[in-house]
This record gives structure tokens, C-alpha cells and sequence, in this order.
């Protein structure tokens, strides 16, 4: 299994959840010094590739990588992602082209480098996306954007893959607690201290907590539970699998 994003929050989570059923994992991260943690935790199941995913040109790269240390393949978590929180008037190219290039260009490109290899195994993709996808929040436009492009892809390929027996699906988490969700989300020229932005996190995190109908953000390990079980589900293409403890029907 190649697990993109495997150092942190979900995809860790994933990358664990997959080691705890008997499975291998090929992580792909930034931090080589994380991969390199995460590795020694399971030395014989797990091969690591340091990668930057924003890096479009490298990426059939990676894949080769990936899909050479084990010398085969029968799944993809697309879990690595970045989110800019930025008010409209606030946007600039930078932050659009990151966004886009992480969120959608390298899972599109990375499913396209391994979906041959799926085929020969009956293999699955997951996405993992975002109820922002369907439910826009305040400085989230360019993330929620990538995250519905996401989403139609998750279907496009669900449909072209399908006939190779290749299964694609979305699982789309609602806040989850990520270092992610910790970032705090200032306005444009704000500056404060390290104890005012240790209050605004906490505020931002109540904030988010008070939309959830359940009273709780999620855990990785949550998500991750229902990715695994996603790929493992034999009749199942095409879905967008929410997780949101009810945010979505508040």
C-alpha cells in the first residue's frame, strides 16, 4: 500500500492502520527524518521515498520508487494535502498554484503512474478529500476548491478504471485533529504573540467543535478506520464516503 502524506495526521494514521492488519506500507512524505521514524517502527513492512509532492516533474519518479520497493502494489492513499487559510482579497498565484498542485495534481498524476499496477492486482485508490468540498468555510476557498476538483476526479477515474478492475473512491472527513486544523488563521498583516496564537487556535479549534452535532472533532485514527475500509470493500467505486460527526447535516 502507498500511502502519500504517512508522517502525519491521517496518513500516519492510515499508514498504521494498514501495518496493524498484516499489510505493507510504502510512505511517502517530506521529512526524511519522520519517514525515517515511522520506518523503524516496522523495519520489514515498511520502505519510505522523501518527496515533494508540489514537484509535479518528479513525480513519476516517486512512483517508480514506490512501486519497486516491494516490487508490487495493490493500493493508494492520496492523503497528502496543504491548506492555505487565506481571505478572499488575500490570494495570491503562490498559494493557488501549491494548493493545486498538492491537493489535486500529484494524486491525478501518482493514481496515473500506478493504476497499471492496480489492474494486475485488483487494486483500490483512495482520495482523501474534504467536506469543505461540499460546504465552503470562511479563508477556505482555494483549499475547498482543490478538494471538489478532488472529488470529480475520484469519479472520472472510478469510471476509467473501472474496466481494469481498479476501484477509486473519496473519503471526505470533516475537522479532524491535524496539525493541519492547528493552524492559526490570521488576517492579512496580523501579527501576534506566541500566547495570542496559542488562543486563537484554541478558539478556532472550539469553534470548529461547536458545528460538529456529535460535541468532538474527529481522529485520524477514525478516518483512517474507514479508509482501510474502503479499500477493502470489493464493490465499491466512485463514492464520496463522508466522516464528519453530522457537520454536514447541521
Amino acid at each position: 500500500m502507498i500511502v502519500t502524506g504517512a508522517t502525519r495526521g491521517i496518513g500516519r494514521a492510515t499508514a498504521q492502520a494498514v501495518l496493524e492488519r498484516g499489510g505493507k506500507v510504502v510512505a511517502i512524505a517530506r521529512d526524511m527524518e519522520a519517514l525515517r521514524a515511522l520506518e523503524a517502527s516496522a523495519p520489514d513492512r515498511i520502505r519510505v521515498v522523501a518527496a515533494d509532492l508540489a514537484d509535479a516533474a518528479r513525480i513519476p519518479e516517486v512512483a517508480r520508487r514506490a512501486i519497486d520497493a516491494f516490487g508490487e502494489v495493490d493500493g493508494l492513499v492520496n492523503c497528502a494535502g496543504i491548506a492555505r487559510y487565506e481571505p478572499v482579497g488575500a490570494i495570491g498565484l503562490d498559494s493557488i498554484e501549491i494548493q493545486l498542485r498538492v491537493n489535486l495534481v500529484a494524486p491525478l498524476l501518482l493514481s496515473q503512474a500506478v493504476a497499471e499496477h492496480l489492474g494486475s492486482r485488483g487494486g483500490a485508490i483512495v482520495n482523501v478529500s474534504s467536506t469543505l468540498s461540499e460546504h465552503v468555510a470562511q479563508s477556505t476557498v482555494v483549499y475547498a476548491a482543490t478538494k471538489a476538483a478532488l472529488n470529480t476526479l475520484t469519479k472520472g477515474l472510478a469510471l476509467e478504471l473501472a474496466p481494469a478492475g481498479v476501484r477509486v473512491n473519496a473519503v471526505l472527513p470533516g475537522a479532524v485533529e491535524t496539525d493541519m486544523l492547528r493552524t492559526p488563521r490570521l488576517r492579512p498583516g496580523e501579527s501576534l504573540t506566541a500566547e495570542e496564537l496559542d488562543e486563537r487556535v484554541e478558539s478556532q479549534l472550539a469553534a470548529l467543535t461547536a458545528l460538529h452535532p456529535l460535541g468532538r472533532l474527529g481522529t485520524p485514527e477514525e478516518v483512517a478506520e474507514v479508509i482501510v475500509g474502503v479499500l477493502d470493500q470489493p464493490w465499491q467505486t466512485g463514492s464520496l464516503i463522508t466522516i464528519d460527526g453530522g457537520l454536514s447535516i447541521a
